[in-house]
């Protein structure tokens, strides 16, 4: 059973997998098992995974599009995956965190999609602050199929 949780102050959204909480505060979780303390950088002893994910939706027109570059204004150590939702398919890539706050993720070049979705996730579970995704496409002159 899984629990999601929601702050309601800053609107960001967390799903514990691995205990079954039907209540929360801002210090403990309680369910069937017990009363448990929320604090630390790991969930019993495993990274804190942050995983995002946008749907994959249809861009500006039908024509098929081409991604080629992401761009992102990201802080933290480390590396991260940048993960390409198409309609039926899905591409993953790693891509290191810098000093500097920006980095960039070349995607690959076979990707042709009239939808697309972008999803971002850090494996190692580190810190990180993500303030901008800006995604390079390409349209394609004439495939919409």
């Amino acid at each position: 059973m899984n629990a999601i949780v929601c702050n309601t102050l800053t609107g960001a959204v967390s799903e514990y997998t691995r205990y079954a909480f039907n209540s929360i505060t801002a210090t403990h979780g309680g369910g069937p098992t017990g009363l448990f303390e929320l604090v630390g950088s790991t969930d019993d002893g495993l990274p804190i995974v942050a995983d995002l994910a946008l749907p994959a939706t249809l861009r500006e027109s039908t024509l098929k599009k081409i991604p080629s570059m992401v761009y992102l204004a990201m802080r933290g150590a480390g590396s991260a995956d940048l993960v390409v939702f198409g309609n039926t398919q899905n591409w993953t890539y790693r891509f290191p965190l810098r000093d500097s706050g920006q980095t960039r993720c070349p995607v690959g070049k076979g990707i042709r999609e009239n939808y697309l979705g972008f999803g971002l996730r850090t494996p190692d579970g580190q810190a990180f602050m993500l303030d901008r995704v800006e995604v390079l496409l390409h349209e394609s002159k004439t495939r919409r199929i």
